[in-house]
């Protein structure tokens, strides 16, 4: 018999704790972006660009099961954790879902292109969205079809962009350097799906994604390096997923070859990953893993 796990707490600490650290430093980059010499503001961004990398870990567990459970407070958790990762937020929750279902396989708005390796990928992923919206727009408007996700949508879309043309209007060193901030944090996390998919196979349940059981990552990313588990129960909260792990690999749902130590961003995977990261089509995949029975997000 599987054992009844505790339900989620209303509010998640740790993970409320990262975002807060969005809120120090998001105002202080603001108001002291005038006083700061050239090293400050570089010093600044840098800083940036680590809080909002953190943030997304919490921005991704975040849309499968909330870290504030009351109805207000999730709605400006999931507008702050967009702002901080630059993702409208509805947009990014239906083009993350549609990751879900399809894995990396035909279908899926997210998957590498014929003839495109690792660094292109990651390149073109983050730039397309900004420069070049007309595929990527078009195709999450028509998802947002559910308890007025539209107008979330559209809201949300006004709320970072907007904000981004008003600091650039306001201050352009200033706006521009937020938006370089944003640029460069979503091409690392464009990154880390890239590496979690690493010679996986979509149409396998025991290969969705890779396992990295390094404990530093893990324990700073909320983790975040248990994604074979995470693919195959979604709605499951990050600390249950190294118990989850374990139990899947005792019924052969976690491929042993698809287990590393090493974290999606230590340099050795990294080079790895860049040098042997095929540029062919990602597997095939005739149907969802995802079932119709399968909890997998919130709303």
């Amino acid at each position: 018999m599987t054992r009844a796990r505790p339900p989620p707490p209303t509010f998640d600490l740790p993970q409320l704790a990262v975002l807060a650290l969005w809120w120090v430093w998001f105002p202080t980059f603001i108001l002291s972006w005038e006083h700061l010499g050239w090293a400050g503001r570089v010093g600044m961004s840098v800083l940036g660009w680590a809080v909002l990398f953190w943030n997304y870990a919490v921005l991704h567990n975040h849309m499968h099961v909330s870290i504030a459970r009351p109805k207000l407070a999730h709605w400006v958790v999931s507008r702050t954790l967009g702002m901080a990762c630059g993702f409208p937020y509805r947009g990014y929750y239906i083009h993350h879902f549609n990751h879900h279902r399809y894995n990396d396989g035909p279908g899926d708005w997210g998957q590498r292109r014929r003839g495109e390796g690792a660094l292109r990928y990651c390149l073109r992923a983050a730039l397309s969205p900004w420069f070049w919206p007309f595929e990527t727009v078009p195709q999450v408007w028509r998802w947002a079809k559910k308890r007025n996700q539209r107008l979330e949508l559209v809201l949300d879309f006004l709320f970072v962009d907007g904000t981004l043309l008003a600091l650039v209007l306001w201050r352009p060193a200033l706006g521009l350097a937020w938006w370089a901030i944003l640029l460069v944090g979503q091409v690392c996390i464009l990154w880390l799906n890239l590496a979690a998919h690493f010679e996986t196979d979509s149409t396998q349940r025991d290969a969705l994604g890779n396992t990295s059981t390094s404990r530093l990552y893990n324990l700073f990313f909320f983790n975040a390096g248990y994604h074979q588990a995470h693919h195959l129960k979604p709605q499951a909260p990050w600390y249950e997923l190294p118990e989850l792990t374990r139990e899947l690999a005792a019924s052969s749902l976690v491929r042993p070859a698809l287990i590393t130590p090493l974290s999606p961003i230590n340099p050795y995977w990294v080079a790895r990953v860049v040098k042997r990261y095929s540029a062919e089509p990602c597997d095939r995949q005739t149907e969802s893993t995802i079932t119709s029975g399968t909890p997998s997000a919130v709303t």
